[in-house]
């Protein structure tokens, strides 16, 4: 029941945090420490929480896990703005695991799960995992470029003869990952490999955008076979 559970609510954390919340809403809470970007974020989180658990009993935790989602971002908010430059994303989404993680085991001890509608862990599993492949992926690959300090092409500027379709680059990663994630469920790795190859022989060109595109392409595959892996560990042992 744990592991049902923490699948649940780590599918509605990928949802609030990434899916349903716009740019505009994200550019908001960098602009003031608390907003109402903050506080309409907040019922997004409250609401996913509430929802997938499928639990009606679950509401009194959901609420405590978006109040420390809302204190969490406000905190992130606030230290942007102190430390400017400095990124606090993986601080910001370490914490709010922490929180579900812990929310979800307490909630497990006290209360049990009373679901109103059945879901196989397997079924939950695989829907995390796609979802966590799609828009979440592009965001975590963004920040480790900045974490690294890799510059994106709009950073470094392009010439004429550079430059790709709008947000071509975000949907390419979104369907590589999907067909690679699709590709090692049923075990085909090597069909993932060829696909590698393939996209590094179409863009291949020595200059920095294309080691930008490199870096990119691996991060992606490496977070589509991270999660294959993981679904497979898990899909075995239930």
């Amino acid at each position: 029941m744990l592991l049902k559970l923490l699948l649940l609510q780590f599918c509605a954390h990928l949802l609030a945090d990434f899916v349903f919340q716009n740019q505009k809403m994200s550019d908001g809470k960098k602009i003031k420490a608390f907003s109402l970007s903050h506080l309409g974020h907040f019922f997004i989180v409250w609401g996913c929480a509430y929802f997938l658990a499928l639990d009606f009993n679950f509401l009194l935790v959901s609420f405590f896990i978006a109040i420390l989602h809302l204190i969490g971002d406000v905190s992130k908010s606030w230290l942007s703005q102190k430390f400017i430059g400095k990124s606090f994303f993986f601080t910001d989404q370490v914490f709010h695991l922490l929180v579900i993680i812990s929310a979800c085991w307490f909630y497990i001890q006290t209360s049990g799960l009373n679901q109103w509608w059945y879901v196989s862990i397997k079924t939950v599993t695989v829907i995390t995992g796609f979802i966590l492949c799609a828009k979440p992926a592009n965001i975590i690959i963004l920040h480790l470029f900045m974490s690294f300090g890799i510059p994106t092409p709009d950073e470094k500027g392009t010439e004429s003869e550079d430059i790709s379709l709008p947000n071509a680059g975000k949907l390419i990663g979104i369907v590589e990952r999907t067909l690679a994630l699709s590709l090692i469920l049923i075990n085909q790795f090597a069909a993932v490999g060829l696909i590698i190859a393939a996209k590094s022989i179409l863009r291949f060109k020595i200059n920095q955008k294309s080691e930008y595109v490199l870096v990119g392409t691996l991060l992606s595959f490496a977070i589509a076979t991270l999660c294959g892996i993981l679904i497979n560990m898990i899909l075995v042992s239930v």
